[in-house]
C-alpha cells in the first residue's frame, strides 16, 4: 500500500509550578525524529515475565543511529531490567518454552565471527544471568525463527550460495535480473539443535517460505510459501499454505486451489489448531481494498472455520490465542475495540474488553492463560508507554506503565484534540481528528494543515503520531491546527467503505476532505485564507489532486506521490494489483480513464506553491512521478515549486539526516507560504563559527548589560534545555556570583566574565543558596554529566598558543602564563562557541567547571583558558585557581 530552540529562563523554571511549566516548553525537531520507543513485547507462557525492545538513539560515526536493546519485566513486581547493550540492536524476542531464556535476532558479531557467518542470526540470553551468546551461525541471514523445544529452533533461511551466485559476486557484477525465479535461492525450513549446533534441512521445496508459526508442543509448523515472485505485482498466483511435521518434515498443503493468504497466525496453547487472519474483498482477484476476517484451523484435519466476529468492521489489530479462546482487536474507526472470543467447540462468543485503555489498544501480548497482558497505550495527546495489566474476566485491571519513555516530553504541551464528524461524499458521515493550535483562543480563526493518510486502505486513529510527515507538535506551536480525515476508501469502517472508491478514485475522497475543511471554516475555527496540505504516498497523491481542483491552499508538501497513472502500472512493485483494482483494468483497456484520473494533465491549473519529495529507490511510487510533477509545474510557471530527491531511499525515508532534511524543508516551505514568517538561512554563515555564536548570543537573556535573569530580586543564571538537562547558558558570571557573596570583588567592567577563583565548596554553596532561595532543585552537575557536556577546542591554551601544545610545550608555556596577570586569558562568557539548538556557551573552554564526583568530592571538568585537554594523561593537570569556575544545572521536571 502507499503508506504515508527552546530557551527556559531559570526564573520561570524556579518560580512556576511544574504543571504550568510544561506549557512553556517547546517541541524540537529531535523530539519528533529521535523519540524513544518500545515494542515487540512477548510474554512467557507462564505469564511471569515480559520481554520487549527499547529503541533509543546513539551517535555512530558522527551520525544518529537508532538501536534496540532487550529488556525484561517481572509481571508480578513490575521491575524491569535491561538485558542487552551495544550498538548493533536486537529484535524479534521469543521466550523458550520453559521460560528460562530469551532468543532474539541481531546482526552483532561474536568474538570469533567466523568466515561465512551472515548478518541477522539468532542469539539468546539466560534469565538467570550472564551475557548474550550466539546460537546460529548460518552463511545466510535467518528470515524467521521459532522455538521447537528448549533445545531446538525452527529456522527459515535461504540455501547456501550457488556457484552462479559466487561467480556473479566474484565478477562484481551488480546487474539485476527482475524476478529471476530460476536463480533466486529457495527459502527452506531447517531444524537447528542448540546443543550440538547441528542444522537439519526439513524441506526441499523450490519456492520461498515465509511466515513461520510453530505449535507450542513443537510438533508442527505452519509456513506460507511464495510460489510466484510477481505475486505482489499481479496477485495471480497466491502462496501455498503448508502444515509441516517437525519430526519427519512431511508437508500437507492446506486449502489448495483457494485464495487464502493468512496474515497473523497464532497457535492455541494446547496445539490443537491455530487462529489466522485473511483479507476479504468482493473482488475475485485483488485484496487491494479489503477487511480482515478471522479463522480457526484444526491441526488434525486442516479444516478452517470462519469465526463470526459479530462486528461488520472486522479485525483491526492484534490476534492473540489464549486458553479457551482468542484476544482480538477489532477495527472501530478512529478507535479500537478489543474483545475476548471464548471458544465452545466450533462456536465463539464475544465479550468486549473494558477499561480506561481499552479503545486505544492495538494488540496484546499474553501468557497462555490470557490473564497477564502487556500492551502499548497511547492517545493523540498521550505518548506511548508499554503497560502491564490483568484481564479480570474481560476487564483490564491494575494497569501500570512499565516504561518511562521520553521523560522530557512531560514538559511539552499536548493541547486540545477532538474526534469530529461531518457530511462527506454521497451524504455519508466522515470521521476525522482535529488538532487545535497549542495557544488556541476561542473566537480566533487559525491556519489549518490538512494531512490525508496513506493507503488509501489505512486509517488515522486516536493514538500518538508525530514524524517527518505528520509533524503536528511543530505546526501547532507555530499556531496552526491539523486535520486528519478518514475519507472513503479508508480501512476500519467496514467492507463497503473501504471498497467504495474502486473505479471512483479521487471522486469521494476529495469531497470528504474539502467538506471537512468547509465545516471548520463555517464553525468559525479555521481561517479560509490560510490553508495548507501535507501528504506522503496516497496522502501526497490526494494532495496533488487537491491543488488541481482549487487554489485555496496556500502551500502544499507532496511526498512520494503519483500524478500520472499510465506509467505507474508497470513501474510499481504492486502496479497491476493497485491500478487494475482502482481503475478497473490495465492502461491499454482503460486509457481514457487513466488519463482522466491523472492530475498530470491538469497541472496547468495549479497556482499553489508546492514542494515535492521522493526517494530515488522508491518502488511504491517511482521517483519519475515526482520529477513529472516538478518539471510540469516548473515549466508551466504559475506556482513556485521545489523538488528534493533523497539518494538511496525507498518509499519511506530511513536515514535520519534525510528525515531531518525533509522536515526542515517542509517547515521552511510552510513558514514562507502559509505562516509568512520565513527568513532565509544565510548559507554563508558556518555553523559553530565565531560569527554564528555571536548571532546566537544575541538571544541570551540580559538584565541591563549583564547576562542572566532576575529572580527574587537578584541576578541569576539563565538555564536552557540541553541534552536532557536544564543547563546554564553560560558559566556563572561574576555579577551573578556577587549577588550571592557580597564580599566577592570584581571590576564592574568584567561583570559578564566567568566567576573564577571559586572553590568547590563555594560553587556548591552557591547552588544550595539558589535552590533554597527559590525552592527549586538547582545543583552542580555530576561528574558524569559534566564530562558528557564538556567539549574541546574553545578558549583554551591551544587558542592562545596558536597550536595544540604537547605536554612538554605546555610546560614551557606555563611559565609565560604565570607571568601574566591572573585570569588574563579569560574572555567574557559567550565569547566562545555555542553548542546545541538552544546555544549553551563555553562548554569547551574558558573556565574549568566544578562538578560533584563520587564520594561527594569536587572535580574540575573540561578544558580551561590556561590548559589544553590531555586525554593520555593519567592525572591531567588542573586549571589554575584563576581559571576555576562553574555552572549550574537542574533536572528536567
Amino acid at each position: 500500500m502507499r503508506i504515508r530552540g527552546l530557551a527556559v529562563a531559570l526564573a520561570a523554571f524556579l518560580l512556576t509550578p511544574l504543571v504550568a511549566l510544561a506549557q512553556s516548553s517547546e517541541w524540537t525537531i529531535d523530539d519528533i525524529l529521535r523519540p524513544e520507543s518500545a515494542g515487540s513485547a512477548v510474554v512467557s507462557r507462564d505469564g511471569a515475565h515480559a520481554a520487549w525492545i527499547k529503541n533509543t538513539w546513539i551517535t555512530a560515526d558522527g551520525q544518529p543511529k537508532r538501536i534496540g536493546n532487550l529488556w525484561l519485566t517481572n509481571l508480578d513486581t513490575g521491575e524491569s531490567i535491561q538485558l542487552t547493550q551495544g550498538d548493533d540492536g536486537v529484535g524479534s524476542p521469543q521466550f523458550s518454552p520453559d521460560g528460562s531464556r530469551i532468543a532474539f535476532v541481531t546482526s552483532r558479531k561474536p568474538v570469533s565471527p567466523g568466515k561465512d557467518r551472515a548478518d541477522r542470526q539468532v542469539w539468546a540470553i539466560n534469565l538467570a544471568g550472564g551475557e548474550a551468546y550466539p546460537l546460529t551461525s548460518l552463511d545466510r541471514a535467518v528470515g524467521d525463527y521459532a522455538w521447537i523445544s528448549d533445545a531446538a529452533l525452527a529456522l527459515l533461511a535461504q540455501e547456501s550460495k550457488t556457484l552462479y551466485e559466487e561467480e556473479v559476486e566474484a565478477a562484481e557484477d551488480t546487474a539485476i535480473i527482475v524476478e529471476d525465479a530460476e536463480n533466486e535461492p529457495p527459502v527452506r525450513l531447517f531444524r537447528f539443535n542448540i546443543d550440538d549446533k547441528s542444522l537439519t534441512r526439513l524441506t526441499t521445496n523450490n519456492d520461498w517460505m515465509r511466515s513461520l508459526a510453530v505449535s507450542p508442543d513443537g510438533s508442527r509448523a505452519f509456513v506460507q510459501a511464495q510460489v510466484s515472485l510477481s505475486y505482489a505485482f499481479d496477485a495471480k498466483t497466491p502462496p501455498r499454505n503448508l502444515l509441516i511435521d517437525l519430526d519427519s518434515g512431511a508437508m500437507r498443503e492446506l486449502w489448495a486451489g483457494e485464495r487464502v493468504v493468512p496474515g497473523r497466525v497464532d497457535w492455541a496453547p494446547d496445539s490443537t489448531g491455530f487462529y489466522f487472519t485473511n483479507e476479504f474483498s468482493s473482488h475475485p482477484i485483488y485484496t487491494t481494498a479489503s477487511i480482515t476476517e478471522l479463522f480457526w484451523c484444526d491441526a488434525a484435519t486442516g479444516e478452517r472455520t470462519k469465526i463470526d466476529l459479530d462486528w461488520d468492521r472486522a479485525v483491526g489489530g492484534g490476534v492473540t490465542a489464549v486458553e479457551g479462546g482468542v484476544l482480538v482487536v477489532l477495527a472501530d474507526g478512529v478507535y479500537y475495540k478489543p474483545a475476548l472470543y471464548a471458544r465452545d467447540g466450533d462456536a465463539w462468543t464475544r465479550r468486549d474488553i473494558t477499561g480506561d485503555h481499552a479503545r486505544h489498544v492495538r494488540g496484546f501480548a499474553a501468557g497462555a492463560d490470557g490473564q497477564r497482558i502487556v500492551y502499548e497505550f497511547s492517545t493523540t495527546t498521550t505518548p506511548p508507554q508499554l503497560h502491564r495489566a490483568r484481564l479480570d474476566g474481560a476487564a483490564i485491571a491494575n494497569a501500570e506503565a512499565i516504561t518511562d519513555l521520553n521523560a522530557s516530553w512531560k514538559d511539552k504541551p499536548m493541547g486540545r484534540v477532538e474526534v469530529i464528524r461531518w457530511t462527506g461524499a454521497r451524504g455519508d458521515e466522515v470521521e476525522g481528528i482535529l488538532f487545535y493550535p497549542y495557544e488556541f483562543t476561542e473566537g480566533e480563526r487559525f491556519p489549518l494543515i490538512v494531512v490525508p493518510h496513506g493507503g488509501p486502505a489505512s486509517a488515522d486513529t486516536d493514538t500518538w503520531s508525530a514524524n517527518y510527515v505528520e509533524a503536528q507538535p511543530l505546526w501547532r506551536q507555530r499556531g496552526a491546527g491539523m486535520l486528519l480525515v478518514n475519507y472513503h476508501g479508508s480501512s476500519s469502517y467496514g467492507l463497503e467503505w473501504v471498497e467504495s472508491i474502486q473505479d471512483n478514485y479521487y471522486e469521494l475522497e476529495i469531497p470528504d476532505i474539502e467538506n471537512g475543511v468547509d465545516s471548520l471554516i463555517e464553525q468559525g475555527l479555521v481561517d479560509a485564507d490560510r490553508l495548507a496540505v501535507v501528504g506522503w504516498s496516497n496522502g501526497g497523491i490526494l494532495g496533488a489532486e487537491l491543488i488541481t481542483r482549487t487554489d485555496r491552499y496556500k502551500a502544499a508538501s507532496i511526498g512520494a506521490a503519483d500524478v500520472e497513472w499510465i506509467s505507474d502500472w508497470a513501474n510499481v512493485a504492486f502496479g497491476a494489483s493497485f491500478d487494475n483494482y482502482y481503475f478497473n483494468g490495465p492502461p491499454w483497456e482503460q486509457l481514457d480513464h487513466y488519463v482522466e484520473k491523472s492530475p498530470f494533465f491538469r497541472l496547468t491549473e495549479v497556482t499553489t506553491p508546492t514542494i515535492i519529495f521522493t526517494g530515488d529507490k522508491d518502488t511504491n511510487v517511482p521517483p519519475h512521478q515526482s520529477w513529472s510533477l516538478f518539471r510540469a509545474l516548473q515549466q508551466i510557471g504559475k506556482a513556485p515549486v521545489r523538488l528534493v530527491v533523497f539518494p538511496g531511499e525507498p518509499h519511506g525515508l530511513r536515514k535520519p539526516a534525510h528525515q531531518k532534511r525533509k522536515l526542515e524543508e517542509t517547515l521552511a516551505w510552510l513558514d514562507r507560504y502559509l505562516f509568512e514568517t520565513y527568513t532565509p538561512d544565510d548559507k554563508a554563515l558556518k555553523e559553530n563559527s565565531p560569527l554564528a555564536s555571536l548571532v546566537k548570543r544575541a538571544d541570551a537573556a540580559r538584565v541591563g548589560a549583564r547576562y542572566g535573569v532576575e529572580a527574587g530580586g537578584v541576578l541569576t543564571p539563565e538555564l536552557v534545555e540541553h541534552d536532557g538537562l536544564f543547563v546554564g547558558r553560560f558559566e556563572v558570571t561574576r555579577a551573578q556570583f556577587g549577588a550571592f557573596d557580597p564580599d566577592y570583588a570584581y571590576d564592574p567592567a568584567e561583570a559578564n566574565y566567568p566567576a573564577t577563583n571559586i572553590t568547590f565548596d563555594q560553587a556548591r554553596n552557591y547552588a544550595a543558596w539558589l535552590a533554597a532561595r527559590t525552592g527549586r532543585p538547582v545543583r552542580l552537575p555530576t561528574e558524569a554529566e559534566a564530562k558528557k557536556l564538556a567539549g574541546d577546542g574553545g578558549n583554551t591554551l591551544a587558542r592562545w598558543a596558536g597550536y595544540t601544545p604537547n605536554p612538554d610545550d605546555r610546560d614551557r608555556l606555563s611559565a609565560i602564563v604565570d607571568a601574566l596577570p591572573a585570569g588574563a586569558l579569560l574572555r567574557e562568557v559567550g565569547a566562545g562557541s555555542a553548542t546545541g539548538d538552544n546555544a549553551v556557551f563555553d562548554l569547551d573552554g574558558n573556565a574549568a567547571e566544578w562538578a560533584v564526583a563520587e564520594g561527594d568530592a569536587g572535580a574540575l571538568i573540561g578544558p580551561s583558558a590556561d590548559r589544553v585537554a590531555d586525554k593520555r594523561a593519567a592525572n591531567p593537570a588542573q586549571a589554575r585557581p584563576a581559571y576555576r569556575g562553574f555552572r549550574v544545572v537542574a533536572d528536567a521536571p
